[in-house]
């Protein structure tokens, strides 16, 4: 079955766009804006609904212009076909990687660009973080100067280009266009990590409009008091509500996270109960949460507990019982009360989990404003919560039947006493 769908998504995200390539020199094609969402227990149109938008900008590519990626992992042969396909024509290809794997598909880009950074085009991987003094290149960029109609073409959020990201994860992507100075900055982080050394300041908090701000790790000497996160929660005011925003005259927060743990996790999690106690409408969701942050979150408050959903499962015929299908997004959304703001509706989406990891690598927060985002987002959150997760220290929610395996002898007894674990082919732990 996974070679099926690997090549149907092959098939897909390839000659599905065979019409976009046809026009690629035309100028009526656009990406669309706003944000998009796979679903990796979808049909095949719902599973490479990420990856189609960025093959797309691609193909559309004008000859002379740049596209230039930054991304942990990437094992898409036909994305770098696609690249490949843009450098030949004309395009100015440039990409960088995480050195934690090697693949066919990187392997094609460093033989059609060489690695030669001083040039137009080329493809390099940098030895553990581009910019930072440890951790991993864990950001998640695109950028595009033109493609179809459009300039200045920003994507960013948690989706790596690999199967995995597809068929296994729920991600996310951001995509803007026509917002030059967000590209600039954009741009200018992008040539900071292509340097490959540490950088100076290792820590950027960029307000590049009233729109967009940027949040740029590492992050040195975190601790509850000058944490990103705790900083952009600081603001949050739980009553009173403009109109056309929140939820029942309180504001809503929304967290669907990878990765939240260690002793970082614990006080993201002590603020958001605080918030749901002083009353904010406060739902949150996650793959892989730690035990101190799950037995903060799930305290009572005055007003009960903190709504809270996993979404990790176990499917396939797995001795280990490993995690392969989860979320792997990294966001969150607010709406309400914000500040001075009492219509606030904002989406903070990007590569950082709620881990320790999660700032001490190349990693990036981009908040975007405007309630159509929001609504995007929080359809997304409503369709895992309400069919993909299931309530945590209760019954109810979505418990897919166990899949008929013919199991080693007592492989079935061990998969149970131990429990669901996160590792194996289908998970990453980033």
């Amino acid at each position: 079955m996974l070679l099926t769908l690997a090549l149907a998504g092959s098939l897909l995200a390839g000659p599905a766009d065979a019409g976009a390539s046809a026009a690629a020199g035309k100028k009526k094609w656009a990406p669309a804006a706003g944000g998009f969402f796979n679903d990796p227990w979808g049909d095949i149109d719902a599973k490479y609904r990420i990856e189609r938008q960025i093959v797309a900008a691609i193909r559309h590519a004008h000859k002379g212009s740049y596209i230039r990626i930054a991304v942990y992992s990437f094992d898409r042969t036909n994305v770098a076909q696609a690249l490949i396909d843009a450098h030949k024509r004309g395009v100015h290809v440039q990409v960088l990687h995480n050195d934690h794997q090697y693949t066919k598909a990187m392997k094609m880009l460093k033989h059609a660009l060489g690695t030669n950074r001083g040039k137009k085009s080329w493809d390099y991987t940098c030895k553990t973080g581009c910019r930072s003094v440890q951790g991993v290149l864990h950001d998640k960029i695109y950028l595009f100067d033109h493609t179809g109609s459009a300039r200045d073409v920003v994507m960013t959020g948690s989706a790596n280009l690999t199967k995995n990201a597809t068929a296994h994860q729920f991600n996310d992507l951001l995509i803007q266009k026509g917002v030059p100075d967000l590209a600039r900055t954009m741009l200018e982080l992008f040539r900071h990590l292509k340097k490959d050394k540490t950088d100076k300041p290792l820590y950027w908090h960029r307000v590049i409009n009233k729109s967009y701000r940027l949040w740029v790790m590492p992050h040195p000497h975190t601790n509850v008091r000058n944490d990103p996160i705790m900083d952009i929660l600081r603001p949050v005011q739980c009553r009173g509500v403009g109109r056309g925003v929140g939820i029942n005259g309180r504001t809503k927060i929304r967290v669907s996270m990878h990765a939240w743990n260690g002793d970082r996790g614990v006080y993201i999690a002590r603020r958001l109960r605080h918030l749901y106690a002083q009353g904010c409408n406060v739902k949150v969701m996650w793959a892989l949460a730690g035990s101190g942050m799950k037995k903060v979150i799930g305290m009572d408050t005055r007003r009960g507990k903190v709504r809270r959903h996993a979404n990790g499962y176990n499917t396939d015929c797995d001795p280990e019982h490993t995690v392969d299908m989860y979320s792997h997004q990294k966001y969150m959304t607010i709406s309400g009360h914000y500040g001075k703001d009492r219509t606030a509706s904002l989406v903070f989406t990007g590569s950082s989990n709620w881990t320790h990891s999660g700032i001490s690598g190349d990693e990036l927060i981009l908040r975007a404003s405007g309630p159509n985002l929001v609504n995007s987002w929080n359809r997304n959150f409503d369709h895992i919560w309400t069919k993909r997760s299931r309530p945590v220290g209760a019954g109810g929610g979505f418990r897919p039947d166990p899949p008929d395996c013919q199991w080693p002898t007592g492989a079935e007894r061990r998969a149970t006493a131990h429990g669901l674990t996160f590792g194996g082919a289908h998970w990453e732990d980033d």
